[in-house]
């Protein structure tokens, strides 16, 4: 499937994604990739460059007849974020991601893809390493860790951003043109307990069949989120009588809406087997029209493991289900799109403590400052402790950038119309990029991907070809100096 894809066209942009996708790089893994771009280039003499963390730097000249237009950024990362199927037994630290193509767009075998952000990548590496496609000079920038904090883009020296332009290639929705994002913060909540003796009777509860998606991006799209889902069944349990936990799990990143997640319970008394009955009847009614493969299974296990006392089970559920998540405000400035958001990303038991990691997301800076005193707060109640890390900005909009006009000029002769000019409820790094470097005009675009950051992410294969067109367009009637 691999050389198919690779043949399409532009062939340069699929060949440079297919490397991608047979080198492994899940985000904190990027040095096999990083290593072979950076060989690549040094093969066809590049000027390249590469940072203690793995960001890389390319410059090249202009090509005849624009060597001396303004220098511009080209911006994407490497890494990708790595989820897979249930059934998956993929390893994204070891195994190449397997392709196919259905119906005019590029998947993946029930894992992520990575065309986020390794289409945008790849558009940017087939440009530098291009010997006929008019160009300005351009410093091609790829960022690492971007998917988990954004580490790449706050390592980044800002002599690498020294050009007066930037086009960011991380955005999702061909056709349309980016001027903002939201900032984020990292919520990570933790509740010690004191394992006792588990008694009575052992049960794994889960939850699955859920769509996920991006934290971001997908917020507003009614996807349930697993975790929230299985505190919801194990309150209808903790009706029935005494009961501890035992274990409990859902989800692996915080940018991703969690797809399944799975409790052990030890219950004083048998649980019958029809005893979720009601319960998974009424969240599949309540879902149907988002969420329309929920699965709640209930499982007797055979040996009765340590678990929590009865006290500490009831305060770790009650904390789970009052966190706050989903759209916490819409824009007032950007119809339709969210100001405020937070997603429970992940659940785990570990060394003793109940961890919640979360993620919130605003356009502003200080709802977030406010979200995070009301999270403080709910921690205090509960007797847990809040740790708050990894904040990054949002990217403020410029609406009279001298870039904007220049692209929304292009992208009306290119597509007979004119763009939309969005923000998106997700996170660019050019927020981070725009710290390092004020003065800087930027711009986001990018091909149709769908379902990013789940197993059935994909890419549409036309959608990439007029994303490249109307990109060398861009270069070739890039901004005077």
């Amino acid at each position: 499937m691999t050389v198919e894809v690779s043949s399409l066209a532009p062939q340069a942009v699929w060949q440079w994604f297919s490397d991608f996708c047979r080198i492994p790089h899940p985000t904190f893994h990027e040095q096999a990739l990083g290593d072979f771009i950076v060989q690549q280039a040094q093969q066809k003499g590049l000027n390249v460059q590469r940072d203690s963390i793995g960001n890389i730097l390319i410059k090249k000249a202009g090509t005849q007849g624009l060597e001396n237009r303004a220098r511009v950024a080209i911006q994407a990362h490497i890494d990708m974020v790595a989820q897979k199927g249930t059934t998956s037994i993929h390893n994204f630290e070891t195994d190449p991601i397997q392709m196919s193509i259905q119906d005019g767009w590029v998947f993946a075998n029930d894992t992520t893809l990575g065309a986020d952000n390794g289409i945008g990548a790849a558009m940017g590496l087939a440009l530098a390493f291009s010997d006929d496609i008019p160009h300005p000079p351009i410093d091609l920038v790829l960022t690492v860790e971007e998917e988990t904090g954004m580490g790449g883009a706050r390592a980044i020296s800002a002599e690498w951003l020294s050009a007066p332009y930037l086009v960011n290639l991380d955005s999702e929705d061909e056709g349309i043109l980016f001027i903002g994002c939201a900032g984020g913060r990292d919520a990570t909540f933790s509740l010690p307990f004191q394992p006792v003796a588990g008694t009575g009777y052992a049960y794994t509860v889960q939850v699955s069949g859920l769509k996920g998606g991006h934290s971001g991006i997908d917020i507003d799209s009614g996807r349930a989120n697993a975790n929230l889902l299985l505190a919801r069944v194990l309150h209808e349990i903790a009706k029935l009588g005494s009961w501890q936990l035992a274990d409990i799990k859902g989800g692996s990143l915080r940018n991703v809406i969690p797809r399944e997640a799975s409790a052990t319970i030890v219950c004083a008394s048998p649980l019958a087997t029809d005893v979720l009955t009601t319960i998974t009847a009424t969240i599949k009614q309540e879902l149907a029209a988002v969420e329309p493969n929920i699965e709640v299974s209930l499982e007797a296990l055979t040996e009765v493991p340590p678990a929590c006392s009865a006290t500490d089970s009831q305060k770790m559920l009650n904390l789970i289900r009052s966190i706050p998540n989903g759209v916490l405000r819409m824009s007032d400035d950007f119809k339709g799109v969210v100001e405020t958001s937070i997603s429970m990303g992940v659940l785990l038991i570990k060394e003793g403590e109940l961890v919640i990691r979360c993620l919130m997301r605003s356009l502003l800076e200080t709802p977030k400052d406010d979200v995070s005193a009301r999270l403080q707060a709910l921690a205090d109640l509960a007797g847990a402790k809040l740790v708050l890390a990894a904040d990054y900005p949002g990217w403020k909009p410029e609406p009279n950038s001298p870039l904007l006009a220049l692209c929304q000029d292009l992208f009306t002769r290119f597509y007979g119309q004119a763009p939309a000019i969005e923000v998106m409820h997700a996170g660019l790094e050019c927020g981070i990029l725009k710290g390092h470097a004020p003065q800087m005009e930027m711009i986001s675009f990018g091909p149709n991907i769908r379902a990013a950051h789940s197993p059935r992410e994909c890419v549409e294969i036309a959608s990439v070809e007029k994303c490249w067109n109307v990109f060398l367009e861009l270069m070739a009637t890039s901004p005077e100096k």
